[in-house]
């Protein structure tokens, strides 16, 4: 065997034992660090049973412009999502499962009525559980319209917009790691759910819209970060 073929053995052992994680998680949180930012109030840990909040979880599809949700409930909400519940080998473990806990996902808020907070396009700092402002202003309808005229976007109190980094995953997995991208939206999704009820808000997940007028939004090309899934919450 060449030195050259027991080089790359060795690398690829070491991938498989815990390289592959700290290599993907190298730029998870690759947002520039200039944005305003704003820390988060910490999670709690109170609500109804998983069993009821299963039960009661419905789609809402109209959202009361009356309500406005605190700041506790939407950081509750963004907790449940990705928030970080504990570590392994040194790298971060989050509320929703990943392949391989490679975790491709970043998520972005369009947020219309949050207590103390602008109306604008936010981005979700994971690691310190905070928002970025990426856009101050009023983009509801806009992200209505990229949702083919759905008007519960844009009365919704918050829009989720899970995007995905392809590489993160795709570097381990190959073409399979797109299945598992996609995957693990749905358990993002399905935590945002449950948490809204037990949070007493409703929320409808939203698959039909155009990528591309929602990635332009965001400032995302489409390729190597493209918005994969959208969710609306809000009170009603």
């Amino acid at each position: 065997m060449s030195l050259k073929l027991l080089s790359l053995g060795l690398f690829t052992l070491f991938l498989n034992i815990i390289g592959w994680e700290l290599l993907a998680q190298v730029n998870i949180n690759d947002k520039k660090p200039e944005r305003k930012m704003i820390k988060l109030p910490p999670p709690h840990y109170q609500g109804i049973t998983l069993e009821e909040a299963i039960r009661k979880r419905r789609s809402i599809r109209s959202f009361s412009k009356k309500i406005i949700i605190s700041q506790p409930q939407l950081s509750q909400l963004l907790f449940s999502a990705q928030g970080i519940t504990g570590s392994r080998y040194g790298h971060q473990l989050r509320a929703a499962p990943s392949a391989g806990a490679l975790y491709p996902l970043e998520i972005y808020l369009v947020i219309n009525r949050v207590e103390n907070l602008s109306p604008g396009i936010y981005h979700y700092n994971v690691t310190l559980h905070s928002l970025e402002l990426l856009k101050e202003g009023d983009f509801g309808k806009e992200i209505a319209n990229a949702a083919l005229g759905q008007e519960m976007v844009s009365e919704a109190n918050v829009t989720f917009i899970i995007s995905a980094v392809f590489r993160r995953t795709q570097t381990k997995y190959g073409e399979r790691g797109l299945r598992y991208i996609f995957m693990e939206a749905g358990h993002v999704s399905q935590n945002i759910s449950l948490e809204a009820v037990s949070l007493g808000l409703g929320s409808v997940c939203v698959g039909a819209f155009y990528d591309e007028q929602v990635n332009r939004l965001l400032g995302l090309d489409g390729k190597n970060e493209s918005a994969i899934y959208l969710q609306a919450v809000g009170g009603f």
